[in-house]
């Protein structure tokens, strides 16, 4: 086993070792390297020092102190801390073996010497390693922390791994207290789970197996709410969800930034099904205008992941996610697609939904996807919008009065440019001028989706 410290740790790691403290890498790491993974983060715990030792130690490299009383530090990247007795009370010359009961899950529980280059386990981590399973270490020391909750669902997703029956059942005991878990410390875990996880329907059926789900009461919501067979053969709205979730993660470009707009696009799509299922005259669940019913999404982003420019991103990829396919199927032309384009601000991101959501009900390739990809492509709009030819200014030196009229025609001027047909100001001003009639026939909204879709 070889672990290879990020450059910026590594003359941390030295100093700490001049000290004469034992250096334990601890958490994911020695998991992660025994499994052959990317390690994401590194954490190290320091017996020996007491903390105002250690606090010079680091003083040199920057670091911070972050924990309040659990005396941890945050230098070159690493997690630092000193080993904690039960209750929590910090013991310098802890031995390992005690120190390791307070871990979460075996798995995690173990510790690479530093100075001595060997593995320490004594909680039976590397056995359980072997049987891909997530085990409690102590049920004593398990509810210190109901984050762990959330955890063990969401490492249950990044790593493959089941959960064992009786850590399950600790996990179910303990979820109630999730209520008390600040929201940004779960939003933490949320982004791990989704920008990381490679088993997402795992770690999906994994948050209702712990009792996570009940701190989410907007997404328990879609448990057992029913699908058409015939549109949906993988099952109720909770199944698709995590289907789609599994199919959005192999989309994942790496770039985070827009990573999470799509995962939670991927996880909050749907939400609106809870609401508006309901059965048509022909006995057959609809849920017609599930895109538009976005208060529940609109709760989830504003308490986990707070921002306008988040939250337009993802509310718009809700809103418009089944439209690709209506386009397609009414054999809609340029002008509409160009509508489209210009009520999401990535045209790509809103293809990747479109492709997951299809995929989560067994479509692998919906024609559609390439259909709107090519439209976009010819008229130039597929990676950016053109910058407006024409401005209100414009229009009111023309004689339109400020008010709706002139909105409704600054939208047909954005429509009409982003068809690629016009690429100056008088060519649009003579085409604006000549369709300036059918304003009063506009009711100022963009392109409206059917009230249903055949999938709905």
């Amino acid at each position: 086993m070889l672990l290879t410290p990020p450059a910026a740790l590594t003359p941390v790691l030295t100093a700490l070792q001049r000290t004469g403290a034992r250096v334990l890498v601890v958490g994911g790491t020695p998991r992660d390297t025994l499994l052959g993974v990317a390690t994401h983060d590194w954490d190290l715990e320091i017996h020996g020092l007491g903390e105002t030792r250690l606090a010079e130690c680091l003083m040199p490299f920057g670091a911070h102190r972050v924990g309040g009383r659990h005396a941890v530090w945050v230098a070159a990247g690493a997690e630092i801390s000193l080993p904690q007795a039960p209750g929590g009370q910090i013991n310098p010359h802890l031995p390992w073996a005690i120190a390791a009961q307070r871990r979460d899950f075996s798995v995690n529980a173990l510790a690479w010497d530093w100075q001595a280059q060997r593995l320490l386990d004594h909680v039976g981590g590397v056995a359980d390693l072997h049987a891909r399973r997530l085990r409690v270490v102590a049920a004593d020391t398990f509810g210190e922390d109901p984050l762990r909750v959330f955890r063990a669902a969401r490492l249950a997703g990044q790593l493959g791994f089941s959960i064992e029956a009786r850590s399950a059942t600790l996990c179910r005991q303990l979820a109630p207290r999730l209520q008390e878990v600040p929201r940004e410390r779960l939003r933490k875990e949320w982004e791990a789970l989704l920008l990381r996880g490679r088993h997402l329907v795992r770690a999906w059926d994994s948050l209702a197996l712990t009792g996570a789900i009940t701190r989410f009461p907007e997404l328990r919501a879609l448990q057992a709410v029913p699908q058409r067979p015939d549109a949906h053969p993988e099952g109720d709205v909770w199944i698709h969800t995590g289907r789609v979730l599994a199919a959005a993660g192999q989309l994942r470009s790496g770039d985070k930034t827009r990573d999470i707009i799509l995962m939670l696009g991927a996880l909050l799509h749907d939400l609106g099904k809870a609401s508006t299922t309901r059965r048509d005259p022909q006995g057959r669940w609809r849920a017609c205008g599930h895109e538009q019913a976005q208060v529940t999404a609109e709760t989830f982003l504003s308490h986990y992941f707070p921002g306008n420019h988040l939250s337009h991103q993802v509310l718009s990829l809700i809103r418009w996610h089944g439209a690709p396919y209506a386009l397609h199927r009414d054999g809609a032309g340029r002008a509409t697609y160009a509508r489209l384009a210009l009520q999401v601000p990535d045209r790509p991101l809103l293809l990747d939904i479109a492709l997951a959501d299809a995929r989560g009900a067994g479509i692998e390739h919906p024609p559609a996807i390439d259909v709107a990809r090519k439209v976009w492509q010819e008229m130039n709009i597929w990676t950016s919008l053109p910058d407006p030819l024409l401005k209100g200014s414009d229009l009111i030196a023309l004689g339109f009065m400020p008010g709706p009229r002139l909105g409704k025609a600054l939208a047909l001027a954005r429509e009409l440019q982003a068809t690629g047909a016009y690429h100056d100001r008088e060519s649009l001003m003579a085409a604006l001028h000549r369709r300036l009639p059918e304003l009063s026939l506009r009711d100022g909204r963009a392109y409206s989706l059917p009230s249903c879709f055949p999938t709905d």
